[in-house]
């Protein structure tokens, strides 16, 4: 009699595989960190590459996605007399949700993927081995310096995306509904705190942590030539995504359920 429990046990399984990885190569950068023993030019190069590189990306999607918004809430909001709230509503939206999640998204598939095709391609010509036999841990030389570059970079994009975002929104809202800037920033200040950019800012790290650690393992558990890279490649992205949004609600439930 065929088991149906199989397949619901390996994913727990596999679950279960990736979350302790992340907390591993999380623990293990932050105690390279905290010992001083970071790899610096890596880390540097890294850091680099996934912020100023980034920038123009997440300006031009948060940018998009905020004049869309602007553009469904204008309509709604002006059959009840409620124009001067589009700003505020706005920025709930973009601070709380959309800004760290929109540029996570974003940086897994520029970074992540390259991240773990780099990686796997190591993998695949041995060069992994190469430097287990130099005695340079692959943790300290490729994974740790991704991870904490990732960590540091994503709240500074999530501040671009924030401020992108709403720039976007004010656009839309002015040309459409002739919304003034001193309407729209008072009612932001209403909606949005310092703990709004507080929780925004902490959910923008921790999707750091997972989309570097993810990109990594994978890289590292890359097999099977070229066709096994891409293969890879695909499996980190796509959990990459998966981990982000179950995160993002546990974060959110959380900062907004529990602690506010």
């Amino acid at each position: 009699m065929r088991d149906d429990s199989q397949p619901i046990r390996k994913v727990f399984i596999d679950l279960l595989e990736i979350i302790g990885l992340i907390v591993n190569h999380t623990k293990c950068s932050l105690g390279y960190l905290f010992k001083g023993n970071v790899n610096v030019k890596e880390f540097w190069s890294h850091a680099y590459e996934t912020s100023w590189k980034s920038i123009s990306t997440v300006i031009i999607t948060t940018f998009s996605i905020g004049m869309v918004s602007s553009l469904q809430l204008t309509k709604h909001f002006a059959a009840f007399g409620a124009l001067s709230e589009i700003g505020g509503t706005n920025a709930l939206a973009q601070v709380r949700e959309l800004g760290p999640v929109i540029t996570a998204v974003v940086v897994i598939g520029r970074i992540g993927s390259a991240w773990a095709a780099e990686i796997g391609t190591m993998k695949i010509t041995e060069q992994i081995n190469a430097l287990k036999i130099m005695r340079i841990k692959p943790e300290w030389f490729l994974v740790s310096p991704r991870v904490l570059s990732c960590m540091l970079s994503m709240p500074i994009l999530n501040v671009v995306a924030i401020l992108s975002s709403l720039f976007g929104g004010f656009v839309v809202a002015e040309l459409i509904a002739q919304v003034g800037i001193v309407s729209f920033v008072s009612s932001v200040k209403r909606y949005i705190d310092i703990y709004d950019f507080f929780a925004s800012s902490v959910k923008s790290i921790c999707f750091g942590a997972v989309i570097a650690s993810i990109a990594c393992s994978f890289g590292l558990m890359a097999s099977g030539g070229a066709a096994g890279v891409g293969r890879f490649t695909t499996k980190a992205v796509v959990t990459c995504l998966i981990c982000l949004f179950a995160l993002n609600y546990v974060l959110s439930f959380i900062f907004y359920s529990l602690l506010k």
